[in-house]
């Protein structure tokens, strides 16, 4: 059992290092299934064997921002976002409890590695295609890379998040070179991949990656000092100037692999016009509203909210950021100050647990055994550095939100709340209740993520072919696989939006009336089931109103506009659909007017879609015909007057 479970857990890594690489669970619910057995089976067998004991404290920690956050999570108002934060946070817990029993082993990490290993060379491999100029290579077919040109991506659609994963590993190399055991060419090899993964991270083109891994270095280097000097006195001066050339060389490689991108982007965009400050003066307006700042709005309540409190000196052509781009802030607005506080007593228990593991190696085993390599402290010096890395990081970036780097950092806290104390120097402190309780819980997340997986991912695989049938033109197939979705998960907003939008698609000129409205009705029905299950989506209502419009229900489509104007007040897209209504109606001023209210809007419409300039040109024409009709009407009566 207790290899069954370890070779699902490895294999749960692999399967979402590759496939849960982005914010959405599509591709994470094979590996959350994976991982949810593991977690089941592991609890089931309930008496694990645990070579090491793991600190009571860090898994309390751990315990109480998971129950927290996915107690939050699971009162959120809007499901369909909630369960987004839900499953990663359940996978994160179950692959946390996990890495402190099942694999607490030194050699069953040293597998764990090996797995985040092939991992990142498969991102590497990935990357290249990359930059050899293929930039939308997906590894799903069917499916492709939506994220710009000129930086790598690896397995991931951001090259920030790949970034975040590029310093999970490399830290762990790193610390497995200097400080763990195995012959040369093993060291080698990995000292090849720190570089590569170095050379990655550059190619990313990640500053806030970047800046982290700067930060995860010096981390690292301090804390390597400090052992050198504790255990290995006579060699620290060359160590040290080893380092020292070592940094100055390898910056310099990065620095001019990296140097033409680099003066592309800051030439392209600058750091002063970086919106990343707008987004979070548009979190820190919706925290400051909200009715609740303790606990937050709710999960991923800023990727509805980004549209209402939008800073209006954020430039007009920017998109909308659905994430903060600060995991900080981001905790702030979902979570509150509860989320906040617990996330940051995670990160300083496991920090202080980790540091005073080297403290008890450096001054009890050590002296004890007189032998330096050693695994434990490689993982525990890697991890501690990886965990500075990606705290810098998640100051710009919210790479927490996705399920690779999240279960990937869970494993690393695995590490530092059991790094191996042994012997009657080490006395852990228990805290009662705390190891039951973990199991008990693990037991509960890891049932939840297997049904969710069977149900919800059945679910979103439907939607997902939606979408691919919408690409090829097949709206009889695309309807289909939107009803298939809505049969088994009736509580997706967004899947009810998009099979009301394929419903008026079906309406035409070409099309009999009866069947027009029939099409309309069935457009109605779901569009207000979309705006009933997610009250915050502006878009919603303002497909809702055009199928009342449609239906000549106008009072009705006024009162939708008006609910999406107030959800988006300076896009300029429910301002458009205001004039459009008028437009309909034929009120010219009033239409008028909203069109060149339209037009002030501080956020645009982005290039390729419809402006307030192309239906103000069209209505003008419109107009101008109709007048012209008019005058012609008006004109007959006169000329046979006169004859």
């Amino acid at each position: 059992m207790h290899l069954l479970v370890f070779c699902l857990f490895l294999l749960s890594l692999l399967v979402t290092g590759v496939l849960g690489t982005e914010t959405r669970l599509l591709f994470f619910w094979p590996g959350c299934l994976l991982l949810g057995l593991a977690g089941l089976l592991a609890g089931l067998r309930w008496r694990l064997k645990v070579s090491f004991p793991p600190s009571d404290w860090c898994v309390a920690s751990v315990m109480a921002l998971a129950l927290y956050l996915a107690g939050r999570a699971w009162v959120t108002p809007v499901a369909s976002l909630a369960r987004e934060d839900l499953f990663v946070i359940l996978g994160c817990f179950v692959a946390y409890v996990l890495m402190v029993t099942v694999v607490n082993h030194p050699r069953r990490r040293i597998a764990v590695f090996s797995t985040l290993l092939l991992v990142g060379v498969g991102d590497l491999v990935v990357g290249f295609i990359h930059f050899s100029g293929n930039w939308s290579f997906h590894v799903v077919p069917h499916f492709f890379r939506s994220f710009a040109e000129g930086r790598i991506g690896g397995f991931f659609n951001n090259p920030n998040h790949l970034a975040a994963f590029f310093s999970y590993v490399l830290f762990l190399s790193a610390g497995i070179v200097c400080f763990g055991r195995g012959n040369a060419t093993w060291k080698l090899l990995l000292g090849f991949f720190v570089v590569a993964f170095a050379i990655g991270m550059s190619l990313t083109i990640s500053r806030g990656g970047l800046i982290g891994l700067a930060a995860g270095g010096a981390v690292f280097a301090a804390l390597s000092l400090w052992i050198v000097w504790r255990t290995q006195r006579h060699m620290f001066l060359r160590i040290v100037t080893g380092i020292t050339v070592l940094v100055v060389l390898g910056g310099s490689v990065l620095y001019k692999v990296n140097e033409e991108y680099l003066r592309r982007r800051i030439m392209q965009q600058e750091t002063t016009t970086d919106v990343r400050g707008h987004v979070w003066s548009a979190a820190l307006a919706q925290h400051d509203a909200s009715a609740r700042p303790l606990i937050g709005d709710g999960a991923r309540s800023f990727y509805d909210g980004c549209f209402k409190f939008r800073s209006t000196k954020m430039p007009g052509w920017g998109a909308d950021a659905l994430f903060a781009h600060n995991e900080y802030l981001q905790m702030l607005v979902d979570y509150g100050w509860i989320g906040l506080a617990l996330t940051l007593l995670v990160v300083v228990t496991h920090a202080a647990n980790g540091i005073r593991f080297l403290h008890w190696f450096a001054h009890w085993k050590f002296p004890m055994v007189g032998l330096m390599p050693s695994n434990g402290v490689a993982f525990t010096l890697g991890s501690l550095a990886a965990l500075a890395a990606t705290m810098v990081h998640a100051v710009f970036e919210f790479h927490w939100h996705v399920a690779a780097t999240a279960i990937t950092g869970a494993v690393l806290l695995g590490i530092l709340a059991n790094p191996g104390f042994q012997g009657p120097e080490h006395k852990p402190r228990r805290v009662p209740g705390v190891r039951v309780g973990a199991k008990l819980a693990m037991i509960a997340a890891s049932l939840a993520m297997i049904g969710a997986a069977v149900t919800l991912g059945r679910a979103d695989y439907f939607a997902a072919e939606a979408e691919i049938a919408a690409k090829d033109g097949d709206a009889f197939e695309q309807i289909r696989d939107l009803t298939r979705a809505i049969e088994i998960d009736a509580t997706k907003g967004e899947t009810f939006y998009r099979r009301g939008l394929a419903w008026m698609d079906q309406v035409g000129a070409d099309k009999s009336a009866v069947a027009n409205r029939r099409a309309l009705e069935k457009a109605r029905a779901d569009l207000e089931a979309a705006v009933k299950l997610n009250p915050n989506a502006f878009l919603y209502p303002l497909a809702l109103a055009d199928a009342h419009d449609g239906l000549g229900d106008h009072d009705a489509a006024r009162k939708m506009i008006e609910a999406a104007i107030s959800l988006a007040p300076i896009h300029e897209e429910p301002r458009l659909a205001l004039a459009i209504h008028y437009n309909r109606l034929r009120e010219w001023d009033a239409a008028e007017r909203a069109y060149l209210w339209a037009s002030k809007a501080s956020a645009s419409n982005l290039n390729g879609t419809m402006r307030w300039n192309d239906g103000y040109f069209a209505m003008l024409k419109q107009a101008a015909r109709q007048a012209d009709r008019k005058a012609e009407h008006m004109a007959r009566p006169s000329a046979a007057k006169a004859q």
